[in-house]
Order: structure tokens, then sequence, then C-alpha cells
């Protein structure tokens, strides 16, 4: 059997639900109930739940007001009303520290292929990721693609992700 929410809860689950955009089946678990009894609150208390409800939120390199779903809102850090909006914001951001050089890869898999015997499938990654730096020790090997992405991503998290080949070592 299931008690009552008190007023305080009830305050708390709205203020997760529009400020902290909280999903309604994560705010169940946390309380206990079910999605349609956490809806059945929001909308005693005059909030229209929906899945696939729009918010209003700002763009972050111009701050015009953009209308988003509430899942992008809450999972993305940066919104853009437009591609000209997000790439003023990665110049601004990196500050021409990340300079993307096709031509510095493929120096950088003939510097690695000197040490090791790279194949067609393997991807080149420079650690401190100018792509002009090619020198074997900023150099490093992973098997696909997959594999580098999973070593950006889960590095965050302490998951180690090994290379096939790592210049710092040889």
């Amino acid at each position: 059997m299931t008690t009552n929410l008190t007023p305080k809860q009830e305050v708390d689950i709205i203020t997760a639900y529009t400020v902290d955009l909280i999903p309604a089946i994560a705010l169940a678990k946390q309380y206990g109930r079910t999605r349609q009894g956490i809806w059945k609150v929001l909308k005693r208390n005059g909030i229209e739940p929906s899945a696939h409800s729009r918010i209003a939120s700002s763009c972050t390199a111009c701050g015009a007001e953009i209308v988003r779903y509430r899942s992008r809102v809450r999972k993305h850090k940066h919104l853009f009303c437009n591609g000209e909006c997000y790439y003023a914001f990665i110049e601004g951001s990196q500050q021409g520290a990340y300079t993307q050089n096709r031509h510095g890869q493929r120096v950088a898999r003939a510097v690695v292929s000197q040490y090791f015997p790279i194949t067609e499938n393997q991807i080149v990654h420079h650690e401190d990721r100018n792509c002009l730096n090619n020198h074997p020790t900023n150099l490093k090997v992973f098997a696909n693609h997959g594999d580098h992405i999973r070593y950006h991503r889960w590095s965050r998290d302490g998951v180690v992700v090994s290379p096939v080949w790592d210049g710092s070592i040889a």
C-alpha cells in the first residue's frame, strides 16, 4: 500500500520536473510511484506533462530564444539556433587550439608505419589533439573508429580503452 505524498514532496516533484528537467519515469522510481501517478500530481498542479513537450530555451552563442524538446535540453550542455551560431561558438571556444588537417593525419600514418604495421581500418590518434604534431610519442593507434571514440568518452569515467600501439612506449 502506498501512502499519499506530502505537500513538500509534491513541490519537490514539480521543481524536479520543471526546473531540473528530470523525466517522469525517474521521478516515479525516486518516489515509489508509477509514471502515471507522477503525471497526475503534475496535472493537479497545473503542469501539462507530455513525453514530447517542448520548452523555451536560449541559444548558447547569440542568446536568442529557441524552443526545443525537454529531452534535448536535458541531454545537451549547449543549444544553438542554427549552424552559424554553432560554428561561431566552436571557433570562440577553441581559440585556434584544434586545427583539422587531413595532411597531418596522413603524415601521422606514415610516421606510425615506421614503427608498427598499420592497416587501413586502424585509427591514428594525436594525444595532444594537434594534427600537426606527428612525433611518435604523441601518437596512438586504435583498432577501429569505435575504440577511438570509446577512448575519448570512457576515459572521462576512468574506463581504460587500450590502443593497439602506443608511441609513448615505443
